[in-house]
């Protein structure tokens, strides 16, 4: 099965069998071809990276390199995107990902971090030797958890409705505690 097949704009892949892109001792330039400074400049990037080598690069600025690489192409695939990023980078990059795939533009993320496709995907699939053993659209589907880890604070929500206590499908954990507290109040 070919992962571009797949249904959805934004679309989360997990996957174990998968093997990652080498961008190793290429420069910047050698890697985004196409537009290059349009592109550095929509992932937050400038013109000043192309010199640098893609090895240097903190691993925030290796996955806008590689994004920025991609962009013209109408099904962008990222594998192991979330390695090295902190809470406010996925943020940034899922913000930016509904951005891209409200140009016509597919993107599936091939990732092990489920914490990455919360708030952001429309379809999730666990693929096994290129056999899709689930698939949901619903970060907080039970089974899903059969599958992979969940987020914390999918886990949370899930044994809340095993203890009788309905939450409502909350993605930041700020929110969260708010509905907690207006249910203890």
């Amino acid at each position: 099965m070919e992962v571009s097949e797949l249904n959805g704009k934004i679309i989360g892949v997990i996957n174990k069998n998968v093997s990652l892109d080498n961008y190793d001792n290429l420069k910047v330039k050698d890697i985004v071809l196409k537009k290059t400074s349009s592109a550095l400049k929509m992932v937050g990037l400038n013109d000043d990276y192309l010199e640098d080598n893609f090895s240097g690069l903190a691993n925030r600025n290796k996955n806008k390199v590689i994004l920025a690489s991609k962009l013209q192409d109408k099904v962008i695939v990222l594998k192991n995107f979330s390695k090295g990023l902190t809470k406010k980078d996925k943020e940034f990059f899922k913000a930016l990902f509904k951005k891209i795939s409200s140009y016509d533009r597919k993107i599936i993320l091939i990732d092990r971090d489920s914490e990455m496709f919360l708030g952001c995907v429309d379809n999730l699939y666990v693929i096994n030797n290129d056999e899709v053993l689930f698939h949901t659209t619903d970060m907080f589907d039970k089974e899903l958890s059969e599958y992979i880890d969940v987020p914390k604070i999918v886990e949370f929500s899930l044994k809340s409705k095993n203890y009788g206590v309905s939450i409502n499908q909350y993605g930041e954990l700020d929110d969260l505690l708010k509905a907690i507290y207006r249910i203890k109040s």
